[in-house]
């Protein structure tokens, strides 16, 4: 398995609305697609990146930083569905959340980590030492909860 993480361009776009269609309903609203266009129009940088396995995009994802409000925060993670098969999934979403990790670790900064996501992500972000810090019920659409959660960082 060749795992290749890479800088978003334009040239990605349509993948990743694939990618996006493929975990609707159950991971995200389809009424949200307006809001990823936007965000890859106008706030896509360096920091966005793109997951290829075997010369095929099956992800994507990064971070970006608040100083006025002293955090950093995850954009749009997400993987497309069933495309790996369980264990392989496992292996490369961690390959791919320690990439996003070590890029938040580079900016050197005492900041927060922040990520908005659902209950049915909850456990997973958990392990990798995020806590839920509010959630509002239906946030996201139907029976997609809204789950702000936070991870401290230590200073370097």
């Amino acid at each position: 398995m060749n795992v290749n993480i890479i800088t978003y361009n334009i040239e990605h776009k349509n993948y990743i609305v694939e990618i996006f269609k493929s975990n609707c309903p159950k991971y995200f609203d389809i009424n949200d697609l307006d809001d990823l266009l936007d965000f890859l129009d106008k706030y896509a940088d360096e920091n966005f990146k793109v997951l290829i396995i075997d010369n095929e995009i099956i992800g994507c994802g990064g971070h970006y930083v608040n100083e006025n409000e002293k955090i950093f925060g995850i954009a749009w993670v997400m993987f497309k569905r069933n495309s790996l098969g369980l264990r392989k999934f496992l292996t490369v979403s961690n390959i791919f959340f320690e990439h996003l990790m070590e890029n938040i670790r580079n900016e050197n900064k005492p900041f927060d980590i922040l990520i908005n996501t659902t209950q049915l992500l909850e456990k997973t972000f958990n392990n990798f030492g995020f806590y839920t810090e509010k959630i509002i019920k239906n946030g996201f659409g139907d029976n997609l909860d809204h789950y702000v959660m936070r991870k401290k960082i230590v200073e370097n």
